[in-house]
């Protein structure tokens, strides 16, 4: 057993290590040792049980043994949550680490409100540093989404009742279900959002499905209220019923609900199929006509899903604008009113005004009025010059444009005594004579 190879030893829903005596056999195997309360979540102790398969080894060998398989375990199968306590050790005034020491002795999920100070402080880079550890900054929650495969779920469930010493195995939900009903009465609900399905409405939702529908809805929110999507059910797996409930719980306020309005309770128009009228029959004999001749008519019809409730849309903390030391923009939803927009205009107004500023020639820059290929050339001769402005001023180029005016005038006019048609006419007049 001490020099077992990693796949002969298993860690079983009741937190007994189990070993396989053969490698090639696929069943678990025996207990040899039981996990129990140790220092840490992530870092759990073990008792050697004695049985046949522990006698006549020695006991603090095959301890140290199943803890090293034990730690190795946890770590590969909760990666990025064991990398946030190895990298422990920096100045509580870091934010990042703050919200990574949190996370770790959460097992990988925390209230946002828990830890919106420390988010507030974090600059562009720290954020790309929390990113880089694969958290998520979620509207109500922080999490990992790597931890929510169901290998991490089962383990997360194991480590945290080993740790509170709940009874096991732990109730962690089916692997890969998207939500469950509960009853929240006897449901505990810190050990179900430990495992990444928090409560809401009496129902487990996964983290990551959950943050989904509540990305969704600040995105389509406008001027603070929101419509429920079917979709929306579709990835709770819930009804439309238990979302309307779900979105309650969220904290936000259903204000109408089409199925409740009674002028929306109209009788259902006929399908296409019986609105057709039969063929009239007739008694004359008729030409048959070629199947491939005959006009067709859809008869299918396409089904439309009802419309589901507006909900007021519950603004939070974690939207609040003016507090001290909040780095992000202000969260402002589209169409918000005519304010912001004037205020856009006068924005754009005063951009466009020191533009105009830029342009006017007091500061270098091309004067109005002024083609490029004017402008390059004096910029062209004022740098032979060595800095000397060669830019003329008003008068001098209205002389110039009528000086040009004047030249053109006398070529058109030579040319127009020199043309076949002039001459021509100059024939025909002394001939007139």
């Amino acid at each position: 057993m001490l020099n077992a190879k990693a796949n002969q030893f298993s860690l079983s829903p009741e937190g007994m290590i189990l070993w396989q005596s053969k490698p090639e056999n696929p069943l678990p195997g025996e207990p040899v040792a039981r996990v129990v309360k140790g220092e840490h979540a992530l870092r759990p102790g073990l008792e050697v049980l004695d049985n046949p398969l522990t006698d006549g080894i020695d006991r603090e060998s095959l301890k140290n043994t199943l803890t090293l398989w034990l730690n190795t375990h946890i770590g590969n199968v909760l990666e990025p949550l064991v990398f946030l306590g190895i990298q422990q050790g920096a100045a509580d005034s870091d934010p990042v680490q703050a919200i990574c020491k949190t996370l770790y002795d959460s097992l990988g999920i925390a209230p946002r409100e828990v830890l919106e100070d420390e988010i507030s402080k974090l600059d562009a880079e720290q954020r790309a540093v929390v990113r880089s550890k694969k958290i998520k900054l979620g509207p109500i929650l922080v999490f990992i989404p790597l931890l929510n495969k169901p290998a991490a779920v089962r383990l997360r469930g194991l480590l945290w009742s080993i740790d509170r010493e709940r009874p096991l195995p732990a109730p962690v939900p089916a692997d890969g279900i998207v939500s469950m009903a509960i009853d929240e009465a006897s449901a505990d609900r810190d050990f179900f959002r430990a495992v990444g399905y928090p409560l809401y409405a009496g129902r487990a939702v996964r983290i990551d499905m959950l943050d989904r529908v509540i990305n969704s809805i600040y995105d389509q929110a406008e001027k603070g209220k929101f419509n429920a999507k079917h979709q929306m059910a579709e990835w709770l797996g819930c009804s439309i019923e238990s979302l309307y409930k779900i979105l309650e719980a969220m904290g936000h306020v259903k204000i109408y609900d089409p199925a409740e309005d009674p002028a929306k309770q109209v009788s259902p128009e006929p399908t296409q199929a019986e609105a057709v009228p039969e063929p009239e029959t007739s008694s004359e004999p008729q030409m048959s006509v070629p199947a491939s001749e005959q006009p067709t008519e859809a008869t299918t019809t396409v089904e439309t899903k009802p419309e589901l409730a507006v909900f007021r849309l519950k603004r939070g903390k974690a939207f609040a604008t003016g507090r001290p030391n909040d780095k992000r923009r202000p969260f402002v939803r589209k169409n918000e009113g005519a304010e912001s927009k004037a205020q856009d205009d006068e924005h754009e107004g005063r951009k466009h005004d020191k533009r105009s500023r830029d342009f006017s020639g007091e500061k270098g820059g091309r004067p109005p009025g002024r083609s490029n290929e004017k402008f390059s050339s004096d910029r062209k001769n004022k740098k032979k010059s060595g800095g000397k402005d060669f830019r003329r001023d008003k008068d001098s180029d209205r002389a110039d444009d009528q000086r040009e005016a004047r030249v053109i005038s006398f070529e058109v006019k030579r040319k127009d005594e020199d043309s076949p048609f002039a001459i021509l006419q100059k024939l025909k007049a002394k001939a007139d004579e």
